[in-house]
């Protein structure tokens, strides 16, 4: 499967010039107390708006899901919620319940208790296999066999809702099957219920993503003030470094693709498409900065405007070249290149621009 090569600014890592936007608010941020996970009953996802939860290393299914598993009903009246299975019956109460997002929750060593099932939670997926026949078992032994074939961290898309680069609207991730030992496919869902087949042979792992992204996203960095760095946005609207605010993170509906939204003085709403990438956020944090370069570098007034306009000029520093014109093609002894135009250095500052 293909990888997509990461867009390092070596340089202007080395020279500190980008930084995490996020910082200030990672002292904040605690792990979730509820980790919602997938579940599958014989083989087959279930879709619901309530999902099971892993709380403190043990499963828990929502009440409305435990009705759909084989053998159990449910039943509720004035005092109570019952769970019946073939082997006996309960009410929900403290020690065998939570409740999440408003909704019961039932725990899954209670419900192994009370029916003829049998589970499995797959760390590697974030989901909970449940079967009560032979032939589920052995659907869902195969599927977590083809999961296990996955590279890297892909099994944790099983069963979520995703959005992918390319295909409108959201999909959700049924089932893997597993073609060969460098070979597996996603079967996919859409939001009409039509299924269809990724083949991962031929698909960037790294242009999937879930809300959970989008959410970490606008954890981050929404509300954010921003400095446009043009060099690193492609078709740019934006006057280099202009001052703005990030707005919001969306899927955009008509194709798929994770966007930024940049909110400019004027209040207007610029889209930017975030490139297909492992962390998102590498993208956010090349194309923006988030502290004010001309303050932060000390920069007159006369080479800001330069840099505002992308302009090279004599008696500029490294650091306001790169501001002005991004990373070089090429970097010598003494000078760089861009394109056709050769910048010559003396004691660290721009020289001469030669056109060739």
């Amino acid at each position: 499967m293909k990888k997509l090569a990461l867009l390092l600014t070596t340089l202007l890592l080395a020279l500190g010039l980008v930084y995490p936007g996020g910082a200030g608010r990672a002292a904040a941020a605690s792990a979730p107390a509820y980790t919602e996970i997938a579940t599958f009953v014989e083989g087959n996802l279930l879709i619901s708006p309530a999902k099971s939860v892993l709380v403190n290393g043990s499963a828990y299914v929502p009440v409305k899901l435990a009705g759909q598993i084989p053998g159990f009903t449910v039943a509720a009246d004035a005092t109570g919620v019952t769970l019946t299975g073939s082997k006996g019956s309960t009410k929900l109460k403290k020690d065998n319940s939570i409740l999440y997002k408003n909704t019961n929750y039932v725990a899954f060593k209670t419900l192994l208790k009370l029916g003829a099932i049998d589970g499995k939670y797959a760390s590697s997926a974030i989901a909970l296999f449940v079967w009560s026949t032979e032939d589920g078992k052995n659907k869902s032994n195969s599927m977590l066999y083809a999961i296990s074939k996955l590279p890297g961290t892909m099994g944790i898309v099983l069963g979520k809702k995703v959005y992918l680069y390319g295909h409108p609207g959201s999909h959700w991730v049924k089932s893997v099957q597993y073609v060969d030992d460098n070979n597996q496919n996603f079967v996919m869902q859409n939001e009409a219920g039509t299924e269809w087949v990724l083949d991962l042979n031929d698909f960037v792992d790294n242009t999937m993503y879930t809300m959970e992204n989008i959410d970490y996203l606008k954890y981050y960095y929404n509300g954010l003030t921003v400095w446009t760095r043009n060099a690193m946005i492609t078709d740019s609207p934006f006057k280099n470094f202009e001052k703005a605010t990030i707005a919001n993170f969306r899927p955009n509906p008509a194709n798929g693709n994770l966007e930024m939204i940049i909110r400019r003085a004027n209040g207007q709403e610029v889209p930017l498409k975030i490139e297909p990438r492992d962390d998102p956020s590498e993208y956010v944090e090349e194309v923006l900065f988030f502290k004010n370069p001309q303050t932060n570098f000390k920069i007159s007034d006369k080479m800001w405007s330069a840099i505002r306009e992308e302009r090279a000029v004599s008696g500029m520093t490294i650091t306001e070249l790169l501001l002005s014109w991004g990373d070089p093609d090429e970097v010598y002894d003494g000078y760089v290149v861009y394109g056709d135009q050769y910048v010559y250095f003396i004691n660290d500052k721009v020289f001469s621009i030669v056109n060739l």
